[in-house]
């Protein structure tokens, strides 16, 4: 090997269903390497964020990573080489000399099992499929400076024409270029016997490994539970280490400490195993960001009761706020509660979206506020507040042009390509619809592929704030070669048409008077127009305020200037 000064790179598949596993083989390789490692873990949803990944989910895959094991040489750079290893893995020996058997030239090196499992159901209920060179690609020395792995584009790796049979029998590979490694190093537990087939290096708990209930007493578990141990030792290391920090030195609020006390323990301890963090974390945290439903009432005795609380700032500043410009005064609301005061209520968290239901289900008044629908900056200036829906889905009114002056639209014109991009909604809104996101984001493909062979992409909402605002933009995601855009009911669609992009919006939204509502209409779309979209951000500005114009009672008297 020529790449002796720098860490053995090692991509390990990741799946939701065995995190343990994955936190444990990373434990066995760190216990057992001689030099320097570098562990990746191939997570299917960043690696979809990334658009890295964009295969549609596959009912026969029986991991998140049957696939992505196959980028390998992609986020390699196509150079120098990797190791991929199933999550499943326990390694009993140092990785460097795994390494050492690498052969320049092999474009990939694997043990070559003759391998036939019975039929049946695998551990975590998949089924059980038998296929010739099973288990060759569960560990794979790969030559990602090989011209032949040069093939592996994230095009042929996402192409779905393309099987797992495909990819797992190296089939874009000739039979000469797939070299053997010793099969100790992916000791199939149960299949392979001590000492007829010698001594096992890294031991792959194929059929089911100790995370699993029913297999906690399979083969090898003192192995896996050894490894275990000592990632729990390491952990405990760690906090000892981390907590020399001070927390307690730290000039804040004794809330803010123990949050901060309890995210160092869940960070190192996700699972919790050690510390038992998370009913408390998500409590306190409640606590931190205040309530976030609140009555409007008009009894001024509630003003009174609730004095104590609002004064150590327990309420979400907003609904405070818009409480006080309503002109009444803060009343605590429990979902049980069955009286017929205003409710005003903040974002879509667990509280909020009982209280929104049950508005919705009783027809109680109520008045939702969120994310504005423009911004002047990257800053949420402006936030919406919407009256009896979370959303203005309302016929355009006629509103001057003084409110959007301040917000420094610029208009779009009508953009033409290729491409349907869809934006889905947050996970959050979907629950609010009882709809599962996965299941929207297929059916809503399959459906859009009856009506146009048009290629397909999706854009996942970025986690993080900075990113969506900055170098992941819808902006940018719309203005690369897109026909149109569809989602459900997210604000996208209001930016799209404000972009110059036709949209198609599946459920009730804000943009739903100037955009098409069902699939169908996919090559008979309403073109913004200057009047059209100026008319739309018009109206809109109408329907967000600041923070002062919500506290000084504006926001009140527009949303019920016609009541």
């Amino acid at each position: 090997m020529s790449e002796e000064n720098n860490p053995l790179r090692i991509y390990v598949g990741w799946d939701s269903k065995e995190e343990e596993a994955y936190e444990v083989c990373r434990q066995s390789i760190i216990d057992h390497a001689s030099v320097p490692v570098e562990i990746i873990p191939l997570k299917q949803k960043f690696l979809r964020k990334t658009k890295v990944y964009t295969r549609p989910n596959d009912n026969l895959s029986s991991t998140e990573f049957t696939f992505t094991r196959f980028l390998v040489p992609h986020l390699s750079q196509y150079s120098g080489w990797a190791l991929f290893i199933d999550c499943d893995f326990v390694f009993l020996d140092d990785p460097a000399k795994l390494f050492e058997q690498s052969n320049n030239d092999y474009a990939v090196m694997c043990a070559h099992h003759d391998y036939t499992p019975k039929e049946g159901l695998k551990m975590d209920g998949k089924q059980q499929y038998n296929y010739p060179r099973k288990n060759w690609s569960s560990c794979m020395l790969i030559n990602c400076g090989h011209p032949a792995n040069r093939q592996l584009t994230t095009g042929l790796v996402n192409n779905r024409t393309k099987t797992g049979a495909f990819f797992h029998r190296f089939s874009w590979l000739d039979d000469s270029l797939v070299g053997e490694i010793s099969h100790e190093w992916n000791w199939l537990v149960g299949w392979y016997k001590e000492p007829e087939d010698g001594t096992p290096k890294a031991l792959h708990y194929t059929e089911g490994g100790p995370w699993f209930k029913e297999y906690e007493d399979c083969e090898y578990n003192y192995e896996y539970y050894k490894a275990k141990q000592k990632l729990l030792q390491s952990k405990l290391d760690f906090y000892e280490k981390v907590d020399i920090v001070g927390v307690d030195r730290l000039t804040i609020n004794p809330n803010k400490k123990i949050i901060i006390d309890l995210l160092l323990k869940s960070i190192i301890d996700p699972e919790e195993n050690i510390y038992k963090t998370k009913d408390e974390l998500n409590r306190l945290k409640e606590i931190e960001m205040g309530v976030k439903v609140l009555a409007v009432s008009k009894n001024k005795e509630d003003d009174e009761a609730n004095r104590d609380y609002r004064d150590k700032g327990a309420y979400d500043p907003f609904l405070q706020d818009f409480v006080i410009g309503s002109g009444g005064t803060i009343g605590l609301w429990d979902y049980k509660n069955k009286e017929d005061t205003a409710l005003v209520i903040r974002g879509l968290g667990g509280k909020a979206q009982k209280a929104l239901k049950i508005c919705i289900e009783s027809n109680r008044e109520f008045y939702a506020i969120d994310t504005g629908y423009m911004q002047p900056s990257i800053r949420k200036d402006y936030h919406r507040i919407t009256k009896n829906g979370l959303q203005n889905t309302s016929s355009l009114i006629t509103r001057p042009d003084d409110r959007l002056s301040r917000l420094n639209v610029e208009f779009g014109r009508h953009k033409t390509g290729s491409k349907i991009l869809i934006c889905p909604p947050s996970g959050k809104v979907m629950k609010f619809y009882d709809q599962d996101l996965d299941v929207w984001i297929e059916n809503t493909i399959a459906e859009i592929e009856k009506y146009t062979d048009r290629p397909i992409e999706i854009r996942t909402k970025p986690a993080a704030r900075s990113t969506r605002t900055t170098t992941d933009t819808i902006y940018n995601a719309m203005a690369n070669d897109v026909h149109c855009l569809v989602t459900y009911n997210s604000i996208a669609a209001t930016e799209a048409f404000l972009f110059g992009l036709p949209a198609i919006a599946l459920a009730n939204n804000a943009a739903t008077s100037v955009c098409n509502t069902a699939i169908d209409q996919i090559d008979n779309l309403i073109v913004p127009t200057e009047d059209l979209q100026v008319a739309l951000a018009r109206h809109l500005s109408y329907c967000q305020f600041t923070p002062a114009e919500i506290r000084t009672g504006y926001a009140w008297e527009i949303l019920n200037e016609s009541s």
